[in-house]
C-alpha cells in the first residue's frame, strides 16, 4: 500500500492492489464469493483497483516532480526559481549585412523570405530599393527562434522569386541566436548554482558565469602553483573559458568573484567599473572543433531497414564540454539507440580519439554511415 518512508514514497502496482482488494472482499463475503472478471463484482473490483493505481501513480509523480534532480518541464522551472534561475528562452539569429545585386531600382519588400544552404529561412527586416548600380544592403533575421549559422559570402535562395534580383549574399556572419535551454542544460545550471556562494574561488566563479544569459559552456582553470601549468595558465591565476554571453557581463562577474591578488589570464580583455575604479578582466573564448564520425555497420538480418538519419541526429545532438576529448568508444551508446545493426568500424576524425584543446570544444557536424551487408 501507499507508504512514505525515510527513503521516499512506496507505491503498489495494479496487480498488488487488486490482490489486496480481493483478499479484503473475501474476508467480508467469504471465500466462495465469485470475483471473476466476467462478474459484476469482479468488474467493480477491477474499477476500484485501477483508480487506486492511478492515484498511487499520480502521488508518485508529484513527489518525483518536487525533486529538482528528477523534475522536468514546468516542474523543473519552478524548482529552479528557488535558486533564482529561469530557463533561457530562444532568441533570433541576425545577419547585419546582406547584399542584394540585380537590376537598378528593383524594390525588395519588407519580410521577404530567403533560404540559406542549410534550408533555414531568413527574412529582411525592411524594404529596400537597389541603387543605380544595382546594389543594396539590408539586415536579415531568422524566421524562427534559434541558433542558425551563416558565414560571410554565403549565398541565399529566394523563397519567392523577385524579378530583378540576381544574387543575395551575406556580407557578415550571423550572430545572436540561441536555442531554448533544455531540461538537461537547466538542471546542470541549477546544480552548478549551489556553488555560487561557496568559498572555492574557481567553482564559485564558474557557477556565476554559467548563470549569465547566453552562456552555454564554461570552465575555469586555476593554477595555484609558482610555475605556468600545462594549460598555459600563469602562476596563481584563473583562466575562464566561456562560450556565449556578453563580454561586459562576463567582466562584471569575473571582477566580483575573484579574490584580491589573484591573477587573470586570457586573450580577451574587457573592463568593469567596481567601486568607481575600472577593473580589467581577462578571459578566453573557446574554439569549435568540427568532428567527423565515420562508421561501417552491418545488418543483424538481411533486408532490415536501418534508420541512418536517426543515428546521425543522435550523434549531432551530443554535447561536449570545453576541453573534453571525443572517444569513439564513448559515443557507441548514442549510436545503439537505433536498433537492427552492429558496428563493424567506428572512427572520430579518422582515429579512435579526437584530442580537444583546453580552450576548445567538440561538435559533431558530419556523420558518415556505410552499411556493409
Amino acid at each position: 500500500m501507499l507508504k512514505i518512508t525515510d527513503k521516499g514514497i512506496e507505491i503498489d502496482d495494479l496487480y498488488t492492489i487488486q490482490n489486496r482488494l480481493v483478499s479484503a472482499f473475501k474476508s467480508i463475503y467469504g471465500d466462495d464469493v465469485n470475483l471473476d472478471s466476467d462478474t459484476p463484482d469482479g468488474q467493480l473490483l477491477g474499477l476500484f483497483s485501477q483508480e487506486l493505481a492511478n492515484i498511487h501513480q499520480a502521488v508518485a509523480f508529484i513527489v518525483q516532480m518536487l525533486d529538482p534532480y528528477q523534475a522536468t518541464g514546468h516542474w523543473l522551472e519552478q524548482r529552479a526559481m528557488y535558486a533564482g534561475l529561469t530557463r533561457i528562452t530562444a532568441s533570433y539569429s541576425y545577419i547585419d549585412e546582406v547584399i542584394f545585386t540585380g537590376s537598378p531600382k528593383t524594390t525588395i519588400p519588407n519580410n521577404s523570405i530567403y533560404i540559406d544552404k542549410n534550408k533555414n529561412k531568413w527574412v529582411s527586416i525592411e524594404q529596400i530599393t537597389l541603387n543605380d548600380l544595382g546594389s543594396a544592403r539590408v539586415k536579415f533575421r531568422s524566421l524562427e527562434l534559434g541558433n542558425y549559422s551563416v558565414n560571410a559570402l554565403e549565398e541565399f535562395a529566394p523563397s519567392t522569386i523577385i524579378i530583378g534580383v540576381d544574387k543575395v549574399t551575406a556580407n557578415t556572419k550571423s550572430y545572436g541566436g540561441i536555442d531554448e535551454e533544455t531540461d538537461v542544460q537547466l538542471l546542470k545550471r541549477f546544480m552548478l548554482s549551489h556553488a555560487i556562494n561557496n568559498y572555492d574561488d574557481r567553482q564559485g566563479m564558474q557557477s556565476a558565469l554559467m548563470n549569465i544569459t547566453g552562456v552555454t559552456k564554461c570552465i575555469v582553470y586555476e593554477n595555484y602553483t609558482n610555475k605556468t601549468d600545462e594549460k598555459g595558465v600563469p602562476p596563481h591565476s584563473l583562466n575562464a573559458v566561456i562560450l556565449g554571453g556578453a563580454d561586459e557581463k562576463i567582466a562584471e562577474v569575473i571582477t566580483k568573484k575573484k579574490i584580491g591578488g589573484c591573477g587573470l589570464y586570457g586573450q580577451i580583455e574587457s573592463s568593469y567599473l567596481l567601486d568607481d575604479i575600472p577593473r580589467k578582466a581577462y578571459f578566453d573564448r573557446p574554439q569549435k572543433i568540427d568532428i567527423k564520425v565515420s562508421m561501417t555497420i552491418g545488418r543483424y538480418q538481411s533486408f532490415n531497414d536501418i534508420n541512418t538519419e536517426q543515428i546521425k541526429t543522435n550523434l549531432k545532438n551530443l554535447d561536449f564540454d570545453i576541453g573534453e576529448n571525443v572517444y569513439s568508444s564513448r559515443i557507441i551508446s548514442s549510436i545503439n539507440l537505433v536498433d537492427g545493426f552492429y558496428i563493424k568500424e567506428l572512427t572520430v576524425n579518422g582515429a579512435n580519439i579526437a584530442n580537444i584543446d583546453y580552450r576548445a570544444y567538440a561538435q559533431i557536424n558530419n556523420v558518415e554511415v556505410l552499411i556493409d551487408g
